[in-house]
């Protein structure tokens, strides 16, 4: 992950956290076909399991990285709408300039 911190570190980017559960985040989990369109999948409770499973050992792993956010939001049980506006009261809590996106939610 270094590597991309370096990156990160050298334009300059605000980096952003989003929190939630991993049931939520399994909820969200879109599947694709071969062809890149999606399509509607139903996990058995074992696919559910082994998922959830993936899903908790990502948060682990990267829990590091998350640390050196700029910005944590925690968007667990939110809609897209909710967590899009809890994403912005993190930023401008943060006091994160926020330059041109600034002007559009005025």
């Amino acid at each position: 992950m270094e590597g991309y911190w370096q990156v990160v570190k050298s334009v300059g980017a605000i980096t952003v956290v989003l929190q939630d559960t991993p049931e939520n985040i399994l909820d969200r989990i879109v599947f694709f076909d071969e062809d890149s369109r999606p399509m509607k999948k139903t996990l058995t409770i074992t696919e559910k399991r082994l998922y959830l499973r993936e899903i908790r050992k990502d948060i682990t792993y990267f829990k590091r990285s998350y640390r050196r956010a700029a910005v944590i939001a925690d968007i667990a049980g939110l809609g897209p709408e909710d967590a899009a506006l809890k994403l912005w009261d993190s930023l401008s809590a943060s006091h994160v300039e926020l330059g041109v996106a600034s002007r559009c939610r005025q």
